[in-house]
């Protein structure tokens, strides 16, 4: 079957290690509903085995008998919540983790995706990466190079390392990478790995994914013998090489450039750079790329075949005698499937290549695919289909083909689970990692499956409707079911505001959520930290227009969050990393436009992690709708960062509106005056408000489609002042609506960020000063839009990115959602309404799209559950009254004192950047705040136990 495609845009490890012998997951029929939108339904083939965090990367012996992954994210309790590699012995089917000490969270180093045996398979070649520390000048620091492992009989011995020096970039490149200011020198960040042998001479391949580089190295000396430049831009990274593959006869090799849509051959004889290939590169410089990911080599060595995760597709590349040239495409997606999401990641071939088997961790799937069916013949048709799909647990990311068997190893298991029970400690881990909480990202487990190729080809067909299933390919379509009254055209709404919070769970803020003294929903009391008092507008609101307490956030942390809140998916890239840089800080936060501390848009390369889909802004724009942000997606630069040295982004992207400048000082002190643009008055607040220099937007739709004067997440910002500057705006919009023309936009996007809060730090907003100025800011706005003339055609989506800072008794992904128009109902006795179907940020992204007449992005929000119930009203829903008491009573100007419970540590944390403050600690400290002398639940202070139950 073809498809017609559009061709677009020495110690030894295993001192410490444990045996992976749960019994296989089994499922009992009752479908596990994912974050994604996706499900996991019936038996999981290959009996999946729990794994460490985030397996990113496979390497089989080549003797056949072992697999080795790597285990490269946050970390969990089974690990010393250290990262590690595990062994399978393949024969036997144990797994054996070795966890490694030098990677704990306050680490300056991080395994990473390289991986490699030598051909004889006694040596076993990982990568270890630093950013903070790359050259390994401090104690207890590695730096960025290769760890030489030997390897016998299925374990591990830890040799030496291959330090990797940083890289002189050619003229006029430069990288932000070393003190966060433009310089010449690259950091060497090794992705991949592979080993070229020419007779008994063996020599190392390194892609580094952060200096745009290629080396070739003495294995034995640890020599740079040749340095391969693959930068294409001033700015670097930018190129983003990610992974390797050796020819045959060893004379050449060839690197996936991630971010350049382009795979490279580099001549290995010459040491030059020879042929570039394009693969469905995107002819504007700024779209998102196809992102080649993985590659694998025919065994006969004449076709390389390249994974394009950002176009569901993938690449064959003809070799054959020394030509380099594009063959066709296989696709990536389900039966039925138009819309992106299949994402692949990982590739494997069976031993005589006739088959060849694609990670689909967008799909949660292995794409089977029939090599011979790549004729001419079919070419000329398009893209060749699969034979079918084998269904996965969550996130696939790496597959290997062994003896008959396909290895499969995914991201996320099946999930999280409820976070509210305690957590063991381990006594071997370092003290500062034994008060930690009950971290979400703890809570997550890879997991590795062994499929055999025989049953999979008997039972493909009941596997691919399995995978349809788990899709929901086969869910019935849903729609907003308005009263007949409003049902007419496309539905009363024509304006949607999106309002985007920061980091709560469910519990934490509606575990107390009661009507008439009894309670609603599905809370759990014992855990709110934000109660009513703290919240009274989120209550009320909650009350009066329905509550959503079966709400998922599909991200774990504002880094993906930000990104899912916006997309509906995640992205290869994206999964790699953000574990990573959460973890100690050894990767960039690279997920709101800002990628290795600069703006790729204004660096006029592509963003790495944004997928072929889009934003919704994209989609708004697409389709002939107007929009409008505040705050989200937006790179600000404070007048005290330029006055220390801070280099302001292109301000051709953005000005900064009068009024709003530094004007001779960094800050509004207390009993200042405010600027007319940030709603005048006086400076209230016993802390110095920032002032902005710059303001720019990081995606191409939003520029001059955002309030420059708004400023992104910095916490010192009363989230007041960004309610002033919304209804600044909306007095605009209202007064043109009563002279007869509606130029609000159709979307608008206010980002909210104090219910964050900023710790504890000395004179700073409390906990409970932030999170009841977000509160207010929240009520305000809807009783703004309600008591205005766009009552009759505006709905209000409120959530959080993530549910990332707090205890929940059903998921650790379950979190706060709101529905706000006239037109929510109430049961039939009056009480509040519930629902309590399941739901997830794509759903209210979904339910957006369909409310503005807008396409689905892509496959996910195209299939996920559309949270109509909350449409279904008389539209008789009053206007919304705003509850004041905590700016009348002086909470939200309350300061914490030097005397506050984590002062001094939070004193030290960064409140100027989304999630750069150590979440597990801060935790602690903001239980302390709110709950007072309550003791510190055990789940804040223990590591979580591996119950007998847990596979289940």
């Amino acid at each position: 079957m073809v498809t017609t495609r559009v061709l677009g845009f020495a110690a030894l490890l295993t001192v410490s290690s444990f045996a992976c012998a749960q019994a296989p997951v089994e499922k009992t029929g009752v479908a596990i509903d994912l974050p994604t939108s996706k499900q996991i339904v019936g038996v999981v083939p290959g009996s999946p085995q729990r794994l460490g965090s985030l397996p990113v990367t496979m390497a089989v012996s080549p003797d056949g008998r072992y697999v080795v992954t790597v285990n490269g994210g946050f970390g969990s309790y089974e690990s010393r919540y250290e990262q590690s590699l595990a062994v399978m012995d393949t024969r036997t089917g144990k797994v054996v983790d070795s966890p490694d000490d030098r990677t704990a969270g306050s680490a300056r180093q991080t395994l990473y995706s390289g991986l490699a045996f030598s051909p004889d398979g006694k040596t076993l070649y990982g990568s270890i990466a630093s950013l903070t520390d790359p050259e390994g000048t401090k104690s207890g620091s590695t730096g960025s190079g290769i760890q030489v492992y030997g390897f016998t009989e299925g374990k591990l011995t830890r040799e030496r390392i291959i330090k990797l020096p940083l890289q002189t970039l050619a003229p006029g490149r430069k990288t932000r990478l070393i003190g966060g200011i433009d310089g010449p020198v690259g950091v060497p960040y090794p992705a991949a790995l592979a080993v070229t042998q020419t007779g008994s001479q063996s020599q190392l391949l390194v892609a580094d994914n952060l200096s745009d580089d290629v080396l070739l190295i003495d294995p034995a000396s640890g020599k740079v013998i040749t340095r391969f430049d693959l930068s294409e831009s001033d700015t670097v990274p930018g190129t983003y090489p990610s992974s390797l593959t050796v020819s045959k006869d060893g004379k050449r090799a060839f690197v996936a450039l991630s971010n350049a849509s382009e795979v490279a051959e580099l001549d290995l004889i010459t040491g030059k750079v020879a042929r570039k290939l394009p693969l469905l590169k995107a002819n504007d410089p700024v779209k998102p790329g196809s992102y080649p990911s993985a590659m694998v080599l025919a065994p006969n060595g004449k076709t390389l075949y390249i994974s394009l995760a950002n176009r569901d597709a993938v690449a064959a590349v003809d070799l054959d005698q020394g030509k380099f040239a594009l063959k066709g495409f296989f696709d990536a997606r389900l039966p039925g499937q138009t819309f992106y999401g299949a994402e692949p990641e990982a590739l494997a071939l069976n031993a005589d290549g006739t088959r060849l088997y694609c990670a689909n961790m967008g799909s949660d799937a292995v794409a089977v695919v029939d090599t011979k069916k790549l004729t001419h013949r079919a070419v000329k048709h398009g893209f060749v289909e699969p034979l079918g799909f084998i269904p996965t647990e969550w996130l696939p990311m790496a597959v290997t083909f062994s003896s008959g068997k396909l290895y499969i190893a995914t991201g996320k298991g099946t999930g999280t689970g409820p976070n509210n029970f305690p957590q063991q400690a381990v006594a071997e881990a370092p003290k500062s990692r034994k008060r930690d909480n009950a971290y979400i990202a703890t809570l997550l487990h890879g997991s590795l499956a062994a499929v055999d190729a025989t049953t999979v080809e008997a039972n493909l067909k009941t596997l691919t409707k399995e995978t349809l299933v788990d899709n929901r390919m086969k869910a019935a379509q849903e729609k907003i079911a308005f009263q007949p009254q409003f049902a007419s055209g496309d539905g009363p709404i024509k304006h949607v505001i999106y309002i985007i919070k920061e980091n709560r769970t469910y519990d934490q803020v509606f575990g107390d959520l009661k009507h008439d003294g009894k309670p609603v929903g599905n809370g759990d009391a014992s855990l709110t930290m934000y109660g009513a008092d703290i919240t009274p507008n989120l209550h009320k609101l909650a009350l009066q227009f329905g509550i959503l307490d079966n709400f998922y956030d599909s991200g774990e942390v504002s880094g993906d969050g930000h990104v899912w809140s916006n997309t509906a998916i995640g992205t290869s890239y994206l999964e790699r990393t953000w574990q990573i840089s959460y973890r100690g800080r050894e990767h960039t936060y690279d997920y709101e436009g800002v990628v290795a501390d600069g703006v790729p848009l204004s660096q006029g390369i592509p963003d790495v992690v944004a997928p072929e889909s889009g934003y919704i802004w994209g989609d708004l724009a697409a389709h002939g709708k107007t929009l409008y942000h505040f705050g989200e997606f937006i790179s600000t630069v404070f007048c005290d960062e330029v006055k220390s040295g801070g280099t302001p982004p292109d301000p051709k992207l953005g000005p900064v509106l009068p009024g709003v400048s530094c004007a001779g000082h960094d800050a509004i002190k207390p009993g200042e005056a405010i600027p007319a643009s940030w709603g005048g008055g006086i400076n209230k607040w016993p802390w110095s408000i920032p002032l902005i220099s710059t303001n720019v937007a990081t995606k191409p739709e939003l520029v001059g489609h955002f309030a420059t004067e708004a400023p992104d997440f910095n916490l010192h910002i009363p989230d007041q002042i960004r309610e002033e500057i919304f209804e600044k705006h909306l007095a605009g919009w209202i007064a043109d609506k009563q002279s007869g023309h509606d130029t609000m936009p159709n979307f608008v996007m206010l980002r909210l960020a104090n219910d964050h809060t900023a710790g504890t730090t000395p004179g700073g907003p409390t906990p409970g000063s932030s999170v009841a100025d977000n509160d207010l800011a929240v009520g305000r706005a809807v009783d703004a839009i309600s008591h205005s003339p766009f009552w009759d055609d505006t709905a209000f989506f409120i959530l959080e990115d993530d549910a990332q800072a707090g205890a929940d008794h059903v998921d650790a992904h379950r979190s706060i959602a709101l529905v706000v128009s006239k037109y929510a109902p109430h049961a039939a006795d009056g009480s509040p309404f519930v629902d309590s179907r399941f739901y997830s940020t794509v759903s209210v992204l979904r339910t957006m799209e369909t409310l503005l007449g807008l396409p689905p992005m892509n496959n996910n929000d195209a299939l996920s559950s559309m949270i109509g119930s909350l449409f279904t009203g008389s539209g008789g829903q009053p206007a919304f009254a705003a509850d004041y008491s905590n700016r009348d009573n002086g909470l939200i100007y309350t300061a914490n004192k030097p005397t506050a419970p984590g002062a001094k540590e939070s004193a030290a944390m960064d409140f100027r950047h989304a999630d750069r403050a150590p979440t597990q600690k801060l935790n602690v400290i903001l239980w302390q705040d709110a709950m007072g002398s309550k003791p510190v639940p055990a789940m804040l202070t223990e590591k979580r136990k591996l119950k007998k139950d847990d596979d289940d």
